[in-house]
């Protein structure tokens, strides 16, 4: 039996890096699998690849900080397959540049899609899950949430709120047998990651003990392991995936 046969998988972010490695994975364990972004035609590459495959998939094209749009994935996933089981969020976006140069309203956005979206995500998916009789949630956090570095201010704020975010809904949540947990990357070679000079990835990879960035199947492994019921003892966990750099 696969990890995930009879699940329905949302995936916030599918479209691209880890949220389309994880969507494919889900996929292949058996997992019913509806991905969500803000631009369809990387949603549409996903399923066709998952549907190659021999999986199961659907897209929905939305912004994981407007309401609306977390409204209508919901209610498009409940129509195609009855409700959720596992919700992953690797929908963000990261800002780059002196903290004296940000604008609030830019630091605002970073904080609306990354935290304020998975507030509303979080909040959608529990009736659902709780009609299925319990879920686990996986949000894609950051080594960032932890350590910092210069010049990625509204990101670190971010990816650290969403930590504690988590936490609390774990704590909340479970008398209703759904699960929240993070996976909190460290350098992984992603399109987002190409914001981070080539220069600089090489020295990040120099100071990780591992020796390598990671990839997007390293993460992929962890939220699929927090989604199964492998983790059925885990809850408001933060799984660094970073090669032991937050332990260096």
């Amino acid at each position: 039996m696969r990890a995930l046969d009879g699940k329905v998988a949302v995936i916030a972010g599918g479209g691209t890096g880890i949220g389309r490695a994880t969507a494919e994975l889900f996929a292949a364990e058996g997992a019913r699998v509806v991905v969500f972004g803000r631009r369809a035609a990387p949603l549409e590459e996903t399923v066709a690849a998952i549907r190659r495959a021999g999986g199961d998939a659907t897209g929905v094209c939305g912004d994981v900080g407007r309401e609306e749009d977390v409204d209508r994935l919901l209610a498009a996933t409940r129509s195609a397959w009855g409700g959720i089981d596992v919700l992953v969020n690797s929908a963000a976006v990261r800002l780059r540049g002196p903290l004296t140069e940000i604008s609030a309203a830019d630091f605002a956005e970073v904080l609306r899609v990354n935290l304020v979206g998975a507030f509303i995500l979080t909040r959608g998916v529990v009736p659902l899950m709780r009609e299925r009789g319990g879920g686990s949630i996986v949000h894609i956090g950051s080594a960032l949430g932890t350590v910092a570095v210069g010049q990625f201010a509204p990101y670190v704020a971010s990816k650290g709120g969403l930590h504690q975010l988590a936490r609390a809904a774990a704590v909340e949540l479970v008398p209703d047998g759904i699960r929240v947990n993070v996976v909190a990357p460290g350098t992984i070679d992603t399109a987002i990651g190409e914001v981070v000079a080539d220069f600089r990835r090489r020295l990040l990879a120099h100071r990780i003990p591992i020796g390598r960035a990671g990839v997007v199947g390293d993460v992929a492994q962890a939220c699929l392991y927090l989604a199964s019921d492998a983790s059925r003892y885990v809850t408001g966990s933060v799984l660094a995936v970073d090669g032991g750099w937050t332990a260096s």
